[in-house]
C-alpha cells in the first residue's frame, strides 16, 4: 500500500484523520455558550474583595501545629475569620487552578492542545463581572485574565512584574512577592479612593457589573518549591515572608476604617506541591490547598465541642486549633466572590456556593443558592437542546436522573419550602438540583462518545485487514505481476467505488444539514463503511480474505523449519512481547519481562544469531538484555536526582566510544584530541556531564549560573547533530557512534539521575541487534563503508516470495525498543511534572514553552538512535538481497506493513484507554500513549527516509570480506 503515491497519501491521511479524531471525540470543550445574564436578586454584601493567591503553597507547611512562622495569619485564624481547605482538581497547574478560582469551572480539557502562558481567558470570569479590577502578579498568570471586551477600560488595571524575575536560581526568590505588595502599597497610598467607588446598581448594558476585585498573585512559593523543595529552610523563610506581606496589606486597610468595613479577604493557593518540588498530579499535597477568609459577612472562629472527633477527621491534619474548619471545592470560591460583590455568576461556572462561609440570615442564603441553581440549570438546558437537535428524536435519551419534568417539580418544591420559611429544606433541594445538573452536563457532553469510539475502532480493524491483504497479495504474486498489483489495488471496480463514495459524500451533507452535525463527526461514522467498500471491491483483497493464510506462512525455507520453531509459534511469542510492551506503558516493570524475553530470543530462534561464535554471543546478548531489564524497576526519574551519577554515565559513554572507535580504526589510532568529527563528539559527551555536575553544584550553593555555561550548552545542543553529519565517507562504526553521541549530548545535558546509564545500555543492545541481524562477522559489519550505492555487493540468486523470520522479528523488536526508549526511565510519560532543574544548563528563567520543547527533544533522542539503527538494518538487508529476483523494496514494504498493523493493534488498545479527566499527567499520558502507538507506523516510513539520507546503502571496505548470509 506504500508502493504507490496514492497509497502513501491515503495512509498518511488516514493516520492524521484517526489521530485528530481523539480531539473531536474526547477532548472537546465542555463550555456552554449562549447564556444570558439576569440582574442578581441579592445586593452585594461587600464593596471590595481582596483575593490573595500564594501560588503552589503547601497547606501543611502553612497550617503547622502552632503556626509559629505566620503570626499574622495565625491571629486571623484564631480571632477574625474562618479557615479550612480548598480541594482542587487535577491537573494541579497554575492555569487550571486560577481558572477554577475566577471562572468557576475546572480546566477546559480542550486546552490540552493549546498553550496557556500568554493566552487571555476565552470565557467569562469574575474579572469581567466586577465593576473595577486591580491585579498585580506574575507575567505567566495575571495577563491571561484580561477581559477581551474590556481592553482599554480604565476600570481594569492589570500589571505584572518583569519576566526576568522568574529566575529559579535568583538569590532572592521572594522578591516577586515583595514587588506585588509594593505595587499594591503604592496604589493604596495614591488611589485608595477608587476602592470606595462602586456601581451599586449595575446596569444591563454593563453586564450588571458591581463591586471591586483586587487580585494579588504571590508566586514565590511555587518558585521556591521547585528549586529548594517544600521541606527546606528556604521554603520556611519564604512562608514567613508571605505572612509579613499579608501584614503589610492589612495595615493599608486599617488606616481607612470605611474601606476596611466594606472589604472581604480570601487567601488560598492555586495548587500544592510534592516533596520533590513538582505538581500536576493528584496527590493530597498537590490537590489540597490552604483557605483563610475574613472580613465583612465572613463567620468568625467557631469552637469545636468534640476536639477528638474533629481533629484529623478529614485525614489532612492531626490538629484543628480547637476551631471549626471548612472544606470547599476550588471552583466554589468563584460563586462566593460573585455573592460577596453581588454580580452575576460567570457564565460557565459549575461551582456550588459555600453558604457556610457567609454570615448572613437564612432567607438570604436561600436567595443566593437559588440563583446558583438557576444558573447551572441554564447551562443544562442549553446542552439538552443541543444534543436533542443533533439526534433522531426516537433514539434520543434524556438524562434520567433529572428530566425536564423532574426539574419543574423540584423547583416547585423548593419554592414551596421557601414560602413556608423551611429554609434549611429549601437549601438542600437547591443543592440537589445543582448536583444533579452537574451530572447531567457531563452526561450530555459525553452523549455519543461510545458510538463514535466504536466507529473509530471499526475503522482500525478494517484498515488492518486492508494492510494484511495488500501484503499477502504481494508476496503471493510473481515478480512480473507486482507492478500491476499496486495499480489494481486502487483501480478495482472504479465505477462502484466512485458511485459509493459519491453517495457517502451526499449522505454526509444531508445528515450535517438536517441534524446540525459536525462534518468530521459525520465522516467518522461513515469511515468504516468507506474502508469496507474499498476492501471488498478489490478482487485481490477478496481472494486473500477468502482463503486461509496458512500457505503464506508455510512457505518458509526448509532450512528454517529444521533450525527452529515455525513462524506461527514465533508470531505468538512476538505477540507476547508486544503485550509486555503495551502494558509496560502503564506498569513499567512489565517492560523488564519483555527485556528478558528479548534476551532469551537467540535460544528460541536460532536464526537470530548465525555467526561462528554463536554461544558466546548468545551469552553477551542475554547479559546486555538483563542489564536493560533493570531500569524499569528503578524509581521514576524526577523523584530523585544524582549529578554524580550523570557525570559517571558521561565518562562511561565517552570512554566506551573512544575505545570502540580506536578498535575499529583502520589506520594508526588518532590522538584523543583529534579534530575528526567523531572524536570531537566523544569530548562533547564528556563535557556535557561536567556541565550538568557544575550546574547542580551551583544550584546547591544558591549561586548564580554563569552565562558561559548556558552558551556552551546551547552550542552543544545545536552543533552536535551538525558535527555528526560532517564526514561524507565513514564506516558503519564511526557513523553509528557519531550519530549516537550527537543525540546523547543534548540528552545528557537534561539528565538528572540514571538516564545516561540507560541510554548507554539501550544503545549497546541496539548495536548488537543491528550486528546480529546483518549475519556478518564483527569486523565485516562494522567495517562496512557508507557509499553512494550497493553496486559492489556480490549478487545472490534465488527466489524469495515469503515472509521469513527476519521479516517478522525486526519490526517487533523495533517497536519494543522504541517503547522501551520512551518508558525505560519513566521520565517521559508526561512533561507536566518535570523538575525545572533538568533544563538549568539552558535556562533558569521560567519559560514553559521553551522548557517543554527541550524536554520533548530529550524524549526524542533515544528513539532517534533506535530509528537510525533500524534504518541501518533495513539498508544492509536490502543490499544483501540485491541479487534476488524479488525487488528489494518489497522487503521494506513487508516490514513497514507489519509495523503499521502493530501500530494499529496498539492504537486500538490505547484509544480505549484515553482519558479526559484527571491530572495533566493522566490525560497527557493517555494521549501520549495513543500518539506513540500511532506514530510507530508513520514514523517507520519517516525514519526510513531519514536513514536513507544518513545511512546510504553500505558496501564492504574490502569486497572479499562480505559474504552475504541470507536467513
Amino acid at each position: 500500500m506504500f508502493s504507490s503515491k496514492l497509497g502513501i497519501i491515503f495512509s498518511v491521511s488516514l493516520y492524521i484523520l484517526l489521530f485528530y479524531s481523539i480531539f473531536d471525540i474526547y477532548y472537546t470543550s465542555p463550555l456552554t455558550h449562549g447564556l444570558s445574564y439576569d440582574r442578581p436578586s441579592v445586593p452585594g454584601l461587600v464593596n471590595n474583595v481582596v483575593f490573595i493567591v500564594a501560588d503552589g503553597l503547601r497547606y501543611d507547611k502553612l497550617f503547622t501545629e502552632k503556626m509559629e512562622h505566620t503570626p499574622t495569619l495565625r491571629s486571623i485564624v484564631m480571632d477574625r475569620g474562618s479557615w479550612g481547605f480548598s480541594h482542587t482538581r487535577v491537573p494541579t497547574e497554575s492555569r487550571p487552578g486560577h481558572v477554577a478560582l475566577f471562572a468557576g469551572f475546572y480546566e477546559d480539557v480542550a486546552s490540552v492542545t493549546k498553550g496557556w502562558q500568554a493566552n487571555a481567558v476565552e470565557f467569562d470570569s469574575v474579572f469581567n463581572r466586577s465593576n473595577q479590577v486591580f491585579a498585580w502578579g506574575g507575567p505567566d498568570v495575571v495577563p491571561m485574565f484580561q477581559p477581551p471586551d474590556r481592553v482599554g477600560d480604565a476600570r481594569v488595571r492589570i500589571e505584572s512584574y518583569p519576566h526576568s524575575m522568574l529566575d529559579f536560581t535568583a538569590e532572592n526568590i521572594t522578591q516577586v512577592d515583595d514587588w506585588v505588595v509594593d505595587r499594591f502599597s503604592e496604589f493604596m497610598t495614591a488611589e485608595s479612593d477608587l476602592l470606595l467607588k462602586t456601581d451599586s446598581s449595575g446596569s444591563a448594558a454593563d453586564g450588571f457589573r458591581r463591586g471591586n476585585l483586587v487580585f494579588l498573585h504571590l508566586s514565590a512559593a511555587d518558585q521556591m518549591g521547585h528549586t529548594q523543595k517544600p521541606g527546606s529552610e528556604e521554603y520556611t523563610r519564604m512562608i514567613q515572608n508571605i505572612d509579613a506581606n499579608i501584614a503589610r496589606v492589612l495595615k493599608l486597610f486599617e488606616g481607612n476604617k470605611q474601606l476596611a468595613q466594606e472589604t472581604a479577604f480570601i487567601f488560598t493557593a492555586d495548587h500544592g506541591m510534592t516533596e520533590w518540588g513538582s505538581h500536576g498530579a493528584g496527590s493530597l499535597h498537590e490537590t489540597v490547598t490552604p483557605l483563610i477568609v475574613w472580613g465583612k459577612h465572613i463567620p468568625t472562629p467557631s469552637s469545636v465541642a468534640d476536639l477528638s472527633r474533629a481533629s484529623g477527621a478529614d485525614g489532612l491534619l492531626p490538629f484543628n486549633y480547637g476551631l471549626k474548619h471548612y472544606n470547599v471545592r476550588q471552583a466554589d470560591l468563584c460563586p462566593l466572590i460573585a455573592a460577596l460583590l453581588g454580580t452575576p455568576i460567570p457564565a460557565n461556572s459549575v461551582g456550588e456556593l459555600p453558604l457556610d462561609l457567609l454570615d448572613v440570615d437564612s432567607s438570604l442564603k436561600v436567595a443566593l443558592i437559588r440563583e446558583n441553581a438557576q444558573h447551572i440549570l441554564k447551562q443544562l438546558h442549553i446542552k439538552y437542546e443541543e444534543q436533542k437537535a443533533c439526534h433522531y428524536r426516537v433514539f434520543f435519551r434524556e438524562f434520567s436522573k433529572l428530566t425536564q419534568n423532574q426539574i419543574t417539580a423540584m423547583l416547585a418544591t423548593a419554592t414551596s419550602q421557601t414560602r413556608n420559611q423551611d429554609y434549611s429544606a429549601a437549601i438542600e433541594t437547591y443543592r440537589s438540583i445543582i448536583r444533579l445538573s452537574l451530572e447531567g452536563l457531563n452526561y450530555y457532553h459525553k452523549y455519543d462518545r461510545f458510538f463514535m469510539g466504536f466507529c473509530i475502532v471499526a475503522s482500525y480493524a478494517v484498515w488492518s485487514l486492508m494492510l494484511y491483504a495488500d501484503m499477502v497479495s504481494r508476496h503471493g504474486a510473481r515478480p512480473s505481476q507486482q507492478n500491476g498489483l499496486t495499480k489494481s489495488t486502487w483501480t478495482s471496480s472504479p465505477s462502484t467505488l466512485l458511485v459509493f463514495l459519491a453517495l457517502c459524500f451526499t449522505g454526509v451533507l444531508i445528515i450535517r444539514s438536517v441534524y446540525h452535525r459536525s462534518l468530521l463527526r459525520t465522516f467518522y461514522q461513515l469511515l468504516p463503511l468507506i474502508l469496507s467498500t474499498i476492501l471488498l471491491t478489490n478482487s485481490r483483497f477478496r481472494l486473500v480474505l477468502s482463503r486461509s493464510s496458512g500457505h503464506f506462512f508455510s512457505a518458509e525455507s526448509t532450512n528454517e523449519k529444521r533450525t527452529g520453531p515455525r513462524l506461527g509459534m514465533l508470531l505468538l511469542l512476538l505477540t507476547v512481547l508486544m503485550e509486555f510492551a503495551l502494558w509496560g506503558f502503564i506498569r513499567r516493570p512489565l517492560l523488564s519481562f519483555g527485556a528478558l524475553l528479548l534476551g532469551a530470543w537467540p535460544y528460541i530462534d536460532v536464526s537470530f544469531i548465525v555467526l561462528s561464535n554463536r554461544q558466546t554471543l548468545q551469552r553477551l546478548w542475554l547479559a546486555a538484555c538483563l542489564v536493560l531489564a533493570v531500569f524499569p524497576t528503578l524509581p521514576v526519574v524526577g523523584s530523585f536526582s544524582s549529578p554524580t551519577l550523570v557525570l559517571i554515565s558521561s565518562v562511561c559513554v565517552s570512554a566506551a566510544s573512544y575505545v570502540f572507535l580506536q578498535k575499529r580504526c583502520e589506520s594508526k589510532p588518532p590522538h584523543f584530541w583529534s579534530t575528526e568529527p567523531h572524536f570531537i563528539l566523544v569530548v562533547g559527551a564528556l563535557v556535557s556531564g561536567v556541565l550538568v555536575f557544575l550546574v547542580r553544584c551551583l544550584v546547591a550553593l544558591s549561586a548564580p549560573i554563569p552565562l558561559l555555561i548556558h552558551v556552551i550548552s546551547w552550542i552543544l545542543l545545536v552543533a552536535s547533530p551538525a558535527v555528526a553529519m560532517v564526514s561524507a565517507d565513514l564506516t558503519v562504526s564511526r557513523k553509528l557512534v557519531s550519530l549516537t553521541l550527537a543525540f546523547f549530548i543534548p540528552f545528557n545535558l537534561m539528565n538528572v539521575f540514571y538516564e545516561g546509564a540507560f541510554f548507554f545500555v539501550l544503545t549497546t543492545v541496539a548495536f548488537m541487534w543491528s550486528w546480529f541481524e546483518s549475519g556478518l562477522e564483527f569486523h565485516e559489519f562494522f567495517g562496512l563503508r557508507l557509499a553512494s550505492d550497493a553496486s559492489a555487493l556480490p549478487p545472490v540468486t534465488g527466489e524469495h516470495t515469503c515472509i521469513d523470520r527476519a521479516n517478522l522479528r525486526q519490526p517487533f523488536f523495533y517497536v519494543f525498543l522504541v517503547i522501551y526508549s520512551f518508558f525505560g526511565t519513566g521520565n517521559i510519560a508526561s512533561i507536566n511534572t518535570f523538575d525545572p532543574v533538568s533544563v538549568y544548563c539552558f535556562m533558569t528563567v521560567l519559560n514553559p514553552a521553551a522548557m517543554g520543547t527541550l524536554l520533548i527533544f530529550k524524549m526524542v533522542c533515544p528513539i532517534m538512535v533506535i530509528g537510525t539503527v533500524y534504518a541501518l538494518i533495513g539498508r544492509v538487508r536490502e543490499s544483501l538481497r540485491a541479487g534476488l529476483s524479488t525487488p528489494r523494496r518489497d522487503t521494506h514494504h513487508t516490514e513497514t506493513t507489519i509495523l503499521m498493523i502493530i501500530a494499529n493493534f496498539l492504537a486500538v488498545h490505547f484509544f480505549a484507554m484515553l482519558r479526559d479527566e484527571g491530572s495533566w499527567l493522566d490525560i497527557g499520558e493517555s494521549i501520549s500513549h495513543y500518539v506513540i502507538a500511532m506514530s510507530i507506523g508513520l514514523a517507520s516510513v519517516l525514519l526510513s527516509l531519514f536513514g536513507r539520507r544518513m545511512l546510504t546503502p553500505p558496501t564492504p571496505t574490502e569486497p572479499r570480506l562480505l559474504t552475504p548470509k541470507l536467513k
